[in-house]
């Protein structure tokens, strides 16, 4: 009889065990997944607006007109394009290209919206072809070299190019996969990240000539940009 009963006995320190080992692993993984909760906030654009801190002479090229040229997101994304603190559209010119058109989104607070603005969704929205896109690097600087993409587009007779970037706190992904694994990375290391979209544009049948254009023009839009524009451009770790 005694013996019948030993193994129940016995069953009731390790079920203990058990429950206590299950409820330290809880613990921990409820303690770990706190420490990971985003709390550090990366902010490019501490004070002022966008529309004040990006230079209306860039280089040897000056803001003209109304930019009336530039591709906006179709009706249906513009909605979701709200989620944008700011955007500025601006066209410049100088004496020996046609005129380059800026669009800078900016928000505080990163949002999976952002992707909706991506060239690659409002140029085909807006009725144009993409006929080429590649991952470009854009040198900014002498110690300042960031990805970003370049498209070739058309609708009808017109063929746009366009150099752009993203930017996600300090980092610049350059395709959509690597926005979510730097969004996330981020998250995990406690960080939450503003987020930008800077893209240019040129009206041109040449796309090698307008590559080289429109990366001299962000370098000169970097350099004369002051510390504010610069943080919003590329990110604080960059100024």
């Amino acid at each position: 009889m005694s013996q019948g009963n030993t193994p129940q006995m016995c069953a009731e320190p390790v079920i203990a065990r058990r429950d206590l080992l299950l409820g330290s692993l809880l613990i921990g993984t409820a303690a770990l997944s706190f420490a990971r909760l985003p709390r550090t906030p990366i902010v490019g654009l501490t004070r002022g607006a966008a529309k004040d801190v990006i230079p209306r002479q860039i280089g040897s090229w000056a803001e003209v007109g109304s930019p009336d040229g530039i591709v906006l997101p179709p009706a249906d994304e513009r909605a979701a394009a709200a989620v944008y603190d700011e955007q500025v559209m601006r066209a410049y010119a100088n004496d020996s290209s046609q005129a380059i058109m800026l669009l800078v989104a900016y928000a505080r607070s990163q949002s999976s919206m952002l992707m909706v603005h991506r060239p690659e969704s409002c140029y085909p929205g807006a009725g144009f072809t993409i006929v080429s896109n590649e991952a470009v690097r854009i040198s900014l600087g002498p110690k300042l070299s960031i990805g970003g993409r370049f498209l070739t587009t058309k609708r009808d007779t017109r063929v746009e190019q366009v150099l752009y970037w993203t930017r996600f706190g300090n980092e610049t992904p350059v395709d959509w996969d690597a926005q979510r694994w730097s969004i996330a990375g981020q998250a995990l290391h406690g960080m939450i990240p503003d987020g930008a979209l800077v893209r240019l544009s040129i009206v041109s049948p040449d796309a090698s000539r307008s590559l080289s254009i429109l990366r001299k023009f962000a370098a000169e839009l970097v350099r004369t940009s002051g510390p504010e524009g610069r943080g919003l451009l590329v990110g604080p770790a960059n100024v």
